[in-house]
């Protein structure tokens, strides 16, 4: 570089002296000494050049330690985040699903919550007889909650009901199923007693039960109880108190109820289900008093009713159950035998049962559990959309019931109420559906008014989560 250098300058010199060579003459000693400072100066420059150089191969030495430093740093930070679990509640560690509401769970699926909730919004028409009953409507259910998972072992449910303006718990229980032969249930829950009563409102077929089922069984109250069963049957039974909201003086009613259900077709897509229930009741103390009493819809006044019963020492209540589903044909029915035990010995007995059936136009079948001996949830082949041409699922069914409150040896008159229920149903997803119901109504002298015969319409737009 350095000859390059002095080459170039000699070559300016010579140039420039060319041309200065009219104006005046140099000197070859003056010419040396110009070409020997240049050279001192190139020298200089050389040395400038070559000091620079060095700093910058020393910071670019610096820069590549620096950036081989963070690489090493980012490697060390990366490893270490990769053995640090998730925090609680980040995204990582939980589960989101839809189905078709919010369901949170754990990553391991051992805890989990999931908001639950029932509308059942009815219209009621009384075809009037022979006193006037109020026509309207209402929200017969209105329920929220929630259920989930509390670890391996442990589940849990809570729901209140807003129906009619109020509020009253329903389903409110911890459950244990850790155990290989059956789960522990602690809370509020229906009493084991009933094919009817224990299937779901939401999955029964008609907007009620049966008057036979509303008079002798019960809705949820506080209970413990053990439930077991298996493929094709059911075992339940527990001890119960009473509803939540009661406060007694004295000591408040407490009963012990069973339920056994078997499918005798086992393994068969058909079901032909045999169930028998039982339960004996001690009532409240402070009153010792049992009303009995049968309404045909969810609204309106009792048709036939027993009044209160006093000075009674024991409740018993027997049911016998038979139900089949044959394809798109399926039965039902239950017969009740309640027996009360009174000090002075006037100890009545009152029966009630129902029968019914019906018959899917478009070819579903009824669900069954066997497990829990109770019904489930209908599902529609080509649920409603107008773009794929669905139209659900379509169901008509019959049901004629009867109850009988009288038993004159004993000289209690509470009448007797018999039905004809006829009704259609349309399940538009698997979650929403629509019922119409018509009941005739048929009640004798003893009623609470004598042969008043109403014909009762209900419908009814129904949908849960």
């Amino acid at each position: 570089m350095r000859k390059t250098l002095l080459m170039t300058s000699a070559t300016l010199l010579l140039t420039m002296g060319s041309h200065a060579h009219a104006a005046e003459t140099m000197t070859m000693e003056q010419m040396q000494k110009q070409i020997e400072m240049l050279t001192q100066k190139m020298d200089k420059l050389t040395g400038v050049v070559e000091t620079q150089n060095s700093v910058i191969t020393a910071q670019k030495a610096q820069i590549d330690a620096q950036s081989q430093k963070i690489a090493q740093q980012e490697t060390a930070v990366t490893q270490k985040l990769a053995t640090v679990a998730p925090a609680a509640g980040g995204l990582d560690g939980i589960k989101i699903s839809m189905k078709p509401t919010p369901k949170i769970e754990s990553a391991d699926g051992k805890y989990s919550f999931q908001p639950t909730g029932r509308v059942h919004l009815d219209y009621t028409h009384f075809g009037d007889d022979e006193r006037d009953l109020p026509n309207g409507a209402h929200f017969r259910r209105a329920r929220l909650g929630f259920k989930g998972d509390l670890g391996e072992d442990f589940n849990y449910k809570a729901e209140m009901d807003f129906g009619g303006e109020g509020s009253n718990i329903k389903e409110m229980y911890l459950a244990y199923t850790g155990l290989d032969f059956a789960e522990v249930w602690a809370g509020n829950f229906k009493p084991p007693v009933g094919l009817e009563q224990n299937t779901s409102s939401n999955y029964m077929s008609f907007t009620e039960l049966s008057p036979a089922s509303n008079a002798f069984t019960r809705d949820e109250i506080i209970g413990l109880a053990l439930k077991s069963g298996g493929e094709n049957w059911s075992l339940a039974g527990g001890v119960f108190n009473e509803d939540p909201g009661i406060n007694s003086s004295d000591d408040e009613a407490v009963s012990f109820d069973a339920r056994g259900s078997v499918d005798l077709l086992m393994d068969s897509p058909d079901v032909l289900h045999v169930g028998l229930g039982g339960s004996i009741r001690s009532p409240n103390a402070t009153s010792e008093q049992v009303t009995i009493s049968g309404r045909p819809a969810g609204t309106g006044p009792s048709m036939v009713t027993t009044g209160g019963l006093s000075d009674i020492d024991r409740s018993t209540v027997l049911s016998a159950e038979l139900a089949g589903v044959f394809g798109p044909l399926s039965f039902q029915g239950e017969y009740f035998l309640n027996s009360l035990d009174r000090d002075d010995g006037n100890s009545p007995d009152f029966e009630g049962w129902y029968g019914q059936a019906s018959y899917f136009l478009t070819g579903e079948t009824r669900p069954y559990k066997g497990k829990t001996g109770n019904f489930d949830r209908v599902k529609p082949k080509n649920p409603v959309s107008l773009s794929d041409g669905g139209w659900g699922a379509w169901e008509v069914l019959a049901r004629y019931d009867n109850l009988d409150l009288t038993d004159r040896s004993a000289g209690v008159v509470g009448g007797e109420m018999s039905n004809v229920t006829l009704g259609v149903n349309w399940y538009m997803t698997d979650y929403i559906r629509t019922m119409f119901n018509v009941t005739d109504v048929n009640t004798n002298d003893d009623a609470v008014v004598a042969d008043d015969d109403p014909t009762v319409a209900t419908a009814r737009v129904q949908w849960d989560f």
